[in-house]
């Protein structure tokens, strides 16, 4: 057995004195308080990344929120705005009037949602780069996305997808007015479409989930928003509830994938190649400047030639506006492709110098 011993605590000296205790603590204090300060701003780093992230994703969801209202608000308004757009041509058809009308609430909401969340500086919205290189740039992009444009073109008239316009008259005052809409419909619809969807809405995205993520969510979002409008009011007496029976007409339409589906997922290949330009290359010169291209080496065609609806292979034309069908989805897939490789190897899609 062990004996147990009891020892009287008061005549044990102890093995630390208090002065030695106080040492020992303040030793404690200076070797933990870095590491709480560490600890401190890495919670308060955590915190405001958490914040950004949620003020980023409540950019979005304002703007799908924005995308609604100027839907229900473009029904209510689309008849009086027709009205007046008569005054002044009365050759306006309705649902261009409506589809105006939609671009313009939209883009009043954007320009609220973007200094709400603070996307309205020139790198939010891709033009980060010197305007004298981003000009540049765009230039160049715009030369290589027709150039880019011109062997699946050969195809279409190889196949006998488009013929001539019989009622065209093929001279030069014809072509040279189509050369200068074409350019100026195009730079135009390349500006727009490109600083909304890969300037504002992909940096919105970007900063709080990717590039990737921006690339797919904004390219969904750029074949959706293809269809919006697209639809034609039936009659040519319009009223006050016509404006409802354009927006029952293109949730109609979208609600009927089988007619869209072709177009739809060229649209959406379009807008992740560009997405990936964007990407690669921080800003929008690159992505402004092949849209750009491909809708001036579109528009030459489309204005000058028709569908051809009885050609054996007609169904690549796309069943919506028989031109952006499969055809348009398997040449961006491979356009996309070259594009990749091009990256890989260092030729193309270099990020901007820092200012």
């Amino acid at each position: 057995m062990i004996d147990a011993q009891v020892f009287d605590a008061g005549s044990i000296e102890p093995a630390v004195t208090p002065h030695e205790q106080r040492a020992i603590t303040i030793s404690l204090l200076t070797i933990t308080r870095p590491c709480a300060h560490a600890l401190v701003a890495r919670a308060g780093a955590g915190y405001c990344t958490v914040v950004r992230s949620s003020q980023n994703m409540r950019a979005f969801l304002w703007i799908l929120l924005v995308t609604v209202a100027t839907l229900l608000v473009t029904a209510l308004v689309a008849y009086p705005g027709y009205e007046l757009a008569h005054l002044i041509d009365p050759t306006w058809k309705f649902h261009r009037v409506a589809s105006r009308i939609a671009l313009l609430i939209a883009l009043a909401g954007i320009i609220l949602v973007g200094r709400r969340f603070h996307l309205g500086s020139r790198a939010a919205l891709g033009f980060a780069p010197p305007m004298g290189a981003y000009l540049g740039m765009v230039l160049r992009y715009f030369v290589a996305g027709i150039l880019m444009m011109l062997p699946m073109l050969a195809l279409m008239f190889a196949a006998h997808l488009r013929l001539p316009r019989p009622d065209a008259v093929m001279n030069g005052a014809f072509y040279l007015q189509l050369v200068l809409s074409s350019v100026i419909g195009a730079l135009i619809v390349g500006l727009v479409e490109e600083t909304f969807f890969r300037g504002f809405l992909h940096s919105a995205i970007e900063r709080d989930r990717g590039a990737l993520t921006a690339i797919v969510v904004v390219s969904l979002f750029f074949g959706f928003l293809h269809f919006i409008g697209k639809a034609r009011v039936p009659g040519d007496e319009f009223h006050w509830a016509s404006g409802f029976t354009w927006l029952t007409e293109t949730l109609r339409l979208l609600g009927r994938p089988s007619t869209i589906f072709d177009s739809f997922l060229a649209y959406v290949a379009v807008g992740v190649v560009l997405g990936m330009v964007r990407a690669w290359m921080g800003h929008t010169a690159g992505a402004i400047g092949l849209h750009a291209g491909w809708v001036f080496a579109m528009l030459m065609v489309r204005e000058s030639t028709i569908a051809n609806d009885g050609a054996p292979l007609a169904f690549l034309q796309g069943s919506f506006d028989h031109f952006v069908g499969w055809l348009v989805f398997a040449w961006t897939v491979l356009m996309g492709l070259l594009c990749l490789l091009l990256r890989r190897r260092g030729l193309a899609f270099a990020s901007a110098p820092p200012r």
